[in-house]
C-alpha cells in the first residue's frame, strides 16, 4: 500500500514508490534494471538502477527522455553513435531515437531519468508507477508512452564503433 503524503496528492517519498522490473529479461542481453517511477500530467520521472551488465536491447519510445547519472558510469548508444555517460553527466536521448545502454562497470549504475510525455505504458510499470496529481485532475487522457522494441538494428555493429573510437581518442 503507498504512503503517499496525506496532506498534498502531489508528493511521494521515494521509498514508497513500488519498484518495477522496467525492462522484461526478453529485452536484455544482460543484467536487470528496476526503476521507481512517478508521474504527472505531462511527464515522468524515475530513479532507475542498472545492475552491472545491465545491457539493453534497442528501442524508442515516444518521449523525449533526459538523464541525470547519480552513481557509477553506463555506455549511452542512439542510433549509429554512443558516450560513457559517468556519475554527475547529464544526458538526453530525442524523442522517437532508437537507443540502447550497456554497463560494463562492477557497480551498478544509478540515473535519474525524466520522460515526456510520460513513459508509464509498458506492461508492469503501469501496475507500480504512482500518479502525483490533484483532486482536480485526472488520470484519463494521460499519455501512457511504451517502449518499442525494433528489428534489424545492427546493435555489434554501432557497438564495436563506438568501442573504436573511444579507443582511438
Amino acid at each position: 500500500m503507498l504512503k503517499q503524503n496525506t496532506q498534498s496528492p502531489l508528493q511521494i517519498a521515494l521509498e514508497d514508490i513500488p519498484e518495477t522490473n522496467l525492462v522484461p529479461k526478453k529485452y536484455l542481453a544482460g543484467g536487470s534494471i528496476g526503476a521507481q517511477i512517478a508521474y504527472g500530467l505531462d511527464s515522468s520521472m524515475m530513479v532507475a538502477v542498472r545492475q552491472p551488465q545491465y545491457h539493453s536491447r534497442p528501442h524508442s519510445h515516444d518521449a523525449e527522455q533526459l538523464n541525470y547519472v547519480i552513481q557509477g558510469e553506463l555506455y549511452v548508444f542512439v542510433a549509429d553513435s554512443g558516450f560513457l555517460a559517468k556519475e554527475g553527466d547529464i544526458f538526453r536521448i530525442p524523442r522517437n531515437a532508437v537507443h540502447w545502454s550497456w554497463v560494463q562497470g562492477t557497480v551498478p549504475c544509478v540515473l535519474l531519468e525524466t520522460h515526456t510525455p510520460p513513459l508509464i505504458g509498458d506492461e508492469g510499470v503501469t501496475d507500480t508507477a504512482v500518479a502525483l496529481l490533484g483532486p482536480a485532475e485526472s488520470a484519463t487522457g494521460i499519455a501512457r508512452v511504451p517502449s518499442i522494441w525494433p528489428q534489424g538494428v545492427d546493435q555489434g555493429a554501432v557497438e564495436r564503433a563506438v568501442a573504436e573510437a573511444w579507443l582511438n581518442r
